[in-house]
């Protein structure tokens, strides 16, 4: 069975990315670290999966065992995956010493080496006589260093650059792949929180789920390498060529120091 792979389904873009692609008609696969909230999931669609293939199975990113159990699944379920999207993350906000090790090596598993290993596995047992398409959600704190969100920015920056390279890579192996790299999206409260205490920038640089989802599989349909969903958005990215590394590191720095001390952080 020819599917799309969704990680991180069960959030606010991954919801998004599925009632899209099920409207298509597209047969899912749909992967999360709660067996509980899939069901969830499946249930709330249950009307749009009418006669599709659908098949959730739980993955921790995180965990190299996960990832391996999720490819024997595949296989065991004679899945093909002709479209994969990393979708899945971890935010962690704060100063460096804020967190552990085992926190910061987490999210750095899961953002970085987890996105990476599942999408060679992928890549490593598709049908090389048909197209795979990959779409990986970074951020456009991949294009800038943050300060008090070090660790998130920095992951988010392996995956742009990681993915770019690849779509070079294997622009002639008929594989597609597509980075895109959103600003605030309302999922949570505590998301909702952050873009407030962001004042009018928060307001105007963020986009709602369904949009960056349909953003992004437009992109990607095109074949475009890297995009910054929103006018403001690509605007900020465009003007923050004007500075230097350390500028940038300052002014976002400032921003989230601020921020921060808004929410009692």
């Amino acid at each position: 069975m020819v599917c799309t792979l969704i990680t991180g389904a069960c959030g606010g873009l991954g919801r998004a990315f599925v009632k899209i692609l099920a409207e298509k008609k597209e047969n899912l696969v749909l992967v999360g670290t709660s067996q509980k909230k899939l069901d969830a999931l499946v249930e709330d669609f249950r009307a749009e999966f009418d006669g599709l293939f659908v098949k959730t199975f739980v993955c921790n990113l995180g965990k190299k065992e996960d990832r391996e159990k999720l490819v024997s699944d595949l296989e065991k379920n004679d899945i093909v995956v002709n479209k994969l999207i990393n979708n899945a993350g971890v935010i962690i906000e704060g100063d460096l010493l804020r967190f552990s090790d085992e926190e910061i090596a987490g999210a750095v598993e899961v953002n970085c080496i987890g996105t990476l290993d599942l999408t060679k596995k992928i890549i490593e047992r598709r049908d090389e006589t048909q197209k795979l398409e990959v779409l990986t959600v970074s951020s456009q704190s991949a294009f800038q260093p943050i300060p008090h969100m070090a660790v998130y920015a920095a992951t988010k920056s392996f995956l742009t650059s990681m993915m770019t390279a690849l779509a070079v890579e294997f622009k002639d192996k008929n594989i597609v792949f597509t980075t895109t790299c959103p600003s605030g999206i309302a999922t949570t409260q505590a998301m909702k929180d952050s873009i407030k205490s962001m004042g009018l920038k928060g307001k105007l640089t963020t986009l709602s789920a369904d949009k960056i989802a349909k953003i992004s599989l437009k992109a990607l349909k095109k074949k475009k390498a890297v995009i910054i969903p929103g006018f403001i958005n690509r605007l900020v990215g465009f003007l923050s060529k004007f500075y230097s590394y350390h500028g940038l590191a300052k002014t976002t720095g400032k921003m989230w120091k601020k921020s921060q001390e808004k929410r009692n952080f």
